[in-house]
């Protein structure tokens, strides 16, 4: 399969009904004709107004998640209760850990947004390194979630503060990250200057670091910036069949990578 002008060994093999992203406004234009329903339900696979949630990942994996609805009313916040995209994310990583090539011995993935920490909770005991980052007034409910799923299991996590378009800490830029995920992070085109920049920026090292992004398809307006302002990745958009059933319509998956590592 031909990858753009890329001569890259990529750690996964791209699949052959994928679409690479080359003209952003027919990427758009696809995805909110054809892939968006009539009848739109947001929020449809979560129950924010709960306190306490149950995820059912998998038949072997029920994460336990704490919310917190009264923490939204603060500017900017939005990471203390669930939103389907998160939880399509989380499916969609465990669905494919063996696609992903997940090792216990050497994969390392970084979370940019992890809100209650749902995906790295779920993935943290099938890598060598988990790292869940978020705003500094999220990470007390985070940590409360990483601590009641993994007990005392959870010294391969790293809980820390990661602000888009501000300093990261080099804890951080020390480690060869495989995978950065993120999901439902693209909602507000002010932000996503900042996200890019950051994301950029720990993709920017001698390795491949291959970004998995999940989105809701909400503005055609905030989709296209995003798009425009990821012109120095690479962008393949995953097909349909790699996703759960609920999320085939409304909904997208992008892997990407640095076009120039």
């Amino acid at each position: 399969m031909k990858i753009s002008s890329e001569k890259l060994i990529l750690p996964i093999s791209l699949p052959q009904d994928g679409i690479e992203i080359v003209d952003v406004y027919e990427e758009v234009f696809s995805l909110f004709t054809e892939g968006r329903p009539l009848e739109w339900q947001h929020n449809r696979a979560v129950t924010q107004n709960k306190d306490y949630v149950e995820i059912l990942i998998d038949e072997s994996i029920n994460v336990k998640i704490s919310q917190n609805q009264s923490l939204l009313s603060v500017r900017g916040t939005t990471g203390t209760v669930l939103w389907d995209s998160s939880i399509m994310l989380t499916k969609f990583m465990n669905d494919h850990r063996m696609w992903l090539n997940l090792s216990i011995e050497k994969t390392k993935i970084l979370e940019l947004g992890s809100g209650c920490g749902l995906a790295g909770i779920s993935l943290a005991p099938f890598v060598n390194l988990m790292a869940l980052t978020d705003q500094a007034n999220v990470l007390s409910h985070l940590w409360k979630n990483v601590k009641r799923n993994l007990n005392e299991d959870y010294s391969k996590v790293i809980v820390t503060e990661l602000l888009w378009g501000e300093e990261i800490d080099k804890d951080i830029l020390q480690h060869h990250w495989d995978y950065v995920i993120a999901s439902d992070c693209i909602y507000n085109e002010f932000i996503i200057d900042d996200f890019v920049k950051t994301l950029t920026k720990i993709c920017k090292n001698l390795y491949l670091t291959i970004v998995i992004i999940a989105l809701e398809l909400r503005s055609d307006v905030v989709h296209l910036v995003f798009l425009e302002k990821m012109n120095e990745f690479v962008m393949w958009r995953l097909p349909n069949s790699m996703y759960r059933r609920e999320f085939n319509r409304g909904y997208v998956i992008y892997i990407a990578w640095l076009k120039k590592n």
